[in-house]
C-alpha cells in the first residue's frame, strides 16, 4: 500500500472520529431502601416495591446509574448519616441536622387492629399501654413520642419486619393489638384468605409523612422539582398501583441494580 493511500486512511480515520460524540458516563446515585415482608414475599407488592419503582424512575429520568442498598428503615437513616448512600427512602418525623429534604411524597395512615372478641375501646393513644402491641418496623420512632411512650408501658411490645407474620399473630392471639398501615393489613389479609370481618379497627394514630432524605444538597435541589412534578400529575399514586401488581418486575429491577 503506498503512502498516499495510507494518509488517505489516517485522514478519513480521524474525521470519523472527530465527528463521532463521547458519550459521558452516568453518574452514579445509590439509593437505600428501607426493607418489609422480608420472609413472606407478598404477590400484592410491597412498601419497598413502590420506593424502588418510584426513585428508580425519578433518578434515571434525571440522567443517573441507580445503585440501590437495602437495608431495615432504622438503617438508612444512619448509612445516609456516614454517606453511605446518597438518598434515603421514607424519612419521617424531625429533619436531621446536615441532611437536606424532598417534599412529603406519600402519607400513610396507621390503625389499631384488634380480633373482633376484643371487648375493650382504644379512645386515645395511651390506650395502647394496657395491652400486648404489635407494630410495623421502626413504628416506635415514625409514630412519635406519646406512641413510644404507651409501647414502652405496654405489658408486651415487638416490632415485627414481616406483615404476613404480624397479621398471622394478631389472627392467632398472640397479640392483642396491632398497629399497621391500614392498606397494607387488609391487603395481607386478603393474602391469608381472612374476611374483613374476623377484625375490627380504631383509628387513633397520628397520620405519617414520608420524604426523602439525601447527603447532599444540590442532589435534593435537582431531584424536587421533578418530585413536585409527580405529585401534581398524580404519577406517584400510578407508580405505587404499578409497583402492586408487578411486584416480580421490581424484585428483577433491584437485583439489577444492586
Amino acid at each position: 500500500m503506498n503512502c498516499s493511500r495510507l494518509w488517505l486512511i489516517g485522514l478519513l480515520l480521524g474525521l470519523f472520529s472527530n465527528s463521532t460524540p463521547v458519550l459521558a458516563a452516568k453518574p452514579d446515585v445509590v439509593i437505600g431502601i428501607g426493607f418489609t415482608d422480608q420472609i413472606h414475599a407478598s404477590r400484592q407488592g410491597s412498601a419497598y416495591h413502590f420506593d424502588v419503582l418510584l426513585t428508580y424512575r425519578l433518578f434515571t429520568e434525571l440522567g443517573y446509574q441507580v445503585q440501590f442498598v437495602v437495608a431495615p428503615y432504622a438503617k438508612l437513616t444512619q448509612l445516609l448519616q456516614q454517606k453511605r448512600i446518597d438518598v434515603a427512602t421514607r424519612q419521617s418525623g424531625d429533619q436531621l441536622p446536615g441532611l437536606y429534604y424532598s417534599p412529603v411524597y406519600l402519607e400513610v395512615h396507621n390503625l389499631v387492629f384488634a380480633r373482633k372478641d376484643f371487648t375493650a375501646q382504644i379512645r386515645q393513644i395511651a390506650d395502647l399501654s394496657h395491652y400486648q402491641l404489635v407494630g410495623f418496623q421502626n413504628a416506635s420512632h415514625v409514630l412519635g413520642p406519646e406512641f413510644a411512650a404507651a409501647s414502652q408501658q405496654a405489658p408486651s411490645y415487638q416490632e415485627v419486619f414481616d406483615h404476613i407474620q404480624a397479621v398471622k399473630l394478631l389472627l392467632k392471639g398472640r397479640t392483642e393489638l396491632l398497629v399497621l398501615n391500614k392498606l397494607t393489613f387488609y391487603r395481607r389479609l386478603a393474602e391469608l384468605h381472612q374476611p374483613a370481618s374476623a377484625v375490627q379497627s380504631f383509628d387513633v394514630l397520628p397520620k405519617v409523612h414520608y420524604r426523602l432524605a439525601f447527603a447532599r444538597p444540590q442532589l435534593q435541589q435537582q431531584v424536587e422539582s421533578r418530585l413536585l412534578q409527580y405529585l401534581k400529575q398524580g404519577s406517584i399514586d400510578l407508580i405505587e398501583q404499578e409497583a402492586r401488581q408487578r411486584p416480580e418486575h421490581v424484585e428483577k429491577l433491584l437485583r439489577r441494580n444492586r
